[in-house]
């Protein structure tokens, strides 16, 4: 039985850049590193050769696992939010206000200013999206009624 999510794992073009990020920049905790043994993830993931090395970061109750692969290495893809298997991680934060004013002063560029939902099922969200380095989707979430989880 599926009891929750255990972790996020993203694929990233630099582990360290990632590190950087989505520790320093957007204030998560360094678990540890790793480098998985070839033979092992060339079957796990079912593509010959592929290795890769990995981070695993703690962002408030949640656990990411930043995935660079060594061999094959990734092909960089330009995606839409739009297109089908993009996916978008949102952060639920205290104060958005002071958030997207802490990380624009980190050089974080937002899509637009949040956005306040005052009717319906998500009533009391406020959202804004931006970007990590490799251009995944990202979203902030302040629930300010929080009556509505979703």
């Amino acid at each position: 039985m599926i009891t929750g999510v255990h972790h996020i794992g993203i694929i990233v073009s630099d582990r360290e850049k990632a590190i950087e990020f989505y520790g320093d920049v957007l204030g998560g905790e360094l678990l540890y590193t790793s480098e998985a043994d070839p033979e092992d993830i060339a079957k796990q993931i079912g593509v010959e050769g592929a290795s890769n090395k990995a981070a695993v970061i703690k962002v408030g109750n949640s656990i990411l696992e930043l995935v660079e692969y060594v061999n094959p290495k990734c092909k960089p893809k330009q995606m839409s939010p739009c297109d089908i298997r993009t996916l978008h991680l949102a952060f639920e934060v205290d104060d958005i206000n002071e958030t997207v004013e802490r990380l624009q002063k980190k050089g974080i560029k937002f899509t637009a200013v949040p956005k306040f939902i005052d009717k319906g099922k998500m009533k009391g969200w406020v959202w804004v999206y931006f970007k990590d380095p490799d251009g995944c989707q990202l979203e902030l979430v302040e629930n300010r009624e929080l009556k509505n989880p979703l």
